[in-house]
């Protein structure tokens, strides 16, 4: 029985060789990708780009400064409202007192999941 499971194996891959030969999928060589059409890349070389750089640095065209360079302002930049911070304060306590200021989410619905029976 091995014997002629291996005979069997022996002659299945000699049919897959020939097949394999025989396929247009092959590449016919083992060239890397050479551009488009065929035609290497042909671009500027390093000194020209470094050249090129010091051009433009020198004609003023590059600058290594931030267009909108305005410094982060944060919480204590924010402009001034004019309110104190007990001001602040006592209009908190006066908007909870009255019910204008809730700690619960309006949208306060456990997650039902992806399969919940209806």
């Amino acid at each position: 029985m091995k014997t002629l499971a291996t005979a069997l194996m022996m002659s299945l891959a000699a049919l897959s060789a020939g097949a394999y030969a025989a396929s247009p999928n092959i590449e016919p060589n083992n060239v890397p990708f050479q551009g488009v059409y065929g035609t290497p890349y042909e671009g500027p070389t390093r000194a020209q780009v470094q050249a090129e750089l010091a051009a433009a640095k020198a004609a003023g065209q590059v600058s290594d400064v931030e267009p909108n360079n305005v410094p982060f302002q944060g919480v204590y930049g924010t402009p001034h409202t004019g309110k104190t911070r007990a001001e602040v304060r006592a209009e908190l306590a006066a908007a909870k007192a009255a019910g204008l200021v809730s700690d619960v989410e309006p949208n306060d619905m456990p997650f039902a999941g992806v399969y919940h029976a209806n």
